[in-house]
């Protein structure tokens, strides 16, 4: 369901919800809403506009969302506000529509999961932070699966700004991740 009037999030508010619910979430998920970049929907716990501006759609992070199958439970669910009519291709030939997602969205993605992966306490690899592309592999309705419920959220993005090939979206995003994580750790020293 569409959020009609989403409430913005800064870095500082994110840091607070998260150290409020450490211990009890241990994984986040990674999507876009196949939806336009003005669309925010409730299934997930924050959505991401174009701008990299940041929308809360919950009190906090241990009110259950609807946004990955089995693997909602103890989880965190975010989303970038793109990809209407994105067709997924073999993966490296993606084409994401008319709304693909901006160098802004994915930079703000990858704050948001340095800020919450440190204040959870949770390192950055793909059992902890997963596409659902790489969760819906790991389960059987990935790409090539056949299922008709297929899910390919992140499976390439570009590695902007740094070039243009496409790569494996979870790589793509938690490499910067991890640089803005050891960035944030570097400035509390």
């Amino acid at each position: 369901m569409i959020e009609v009037n989403p409430k913005t999030i800064n870095g500082q508010e994110l840091a607070a919800l998260a150290l409020r619910a450490k211990g009890s979430v241990k994984r986040i998920y990674l999507h876009w809403t196949a939806g336009h970049y003005d669309d925010v929907y409730d299934d997930y716990h924050l959505n991401i506009g174009p701008g990299g501006e940041m929308y809360l759609t919950c009190k906090d992070f241990l009110e259950p969302k609807q946004h990955t199958w089995h693997r909602n439970t103890g989880s965190i669910g975010i989303a970038l506000c793109c990809c209407a009519g994105a067709v997924a291709g073999s993966g490296p030939d993606t084409d994401f529509g008319s709304e693909p997602p901006t160098v802004m969205q994915i930079e703000s993605l990858a704050r948001a999961i340095a800020v919450l992966t440190a204040c959870l306490d949770l390192e950055i690899s793909v059992l902890t932070v997963t596409t659902h592309c790489e969760a819906a592999l790991f389960d059987g309705y990935g790409p090539h699966s056949g299922d008709p419920q297929l899910r390919w959220d992140l499976w390439y993005l570009p590695d902007l700004p740094l070039g243009s090939e496409m790569k494996p979206g979870g790589y793509v995003v938690r490499g910067k991740a991890s640089w803005y994580r050891s960035d944030i750790l570097r400035q509390r020293r």
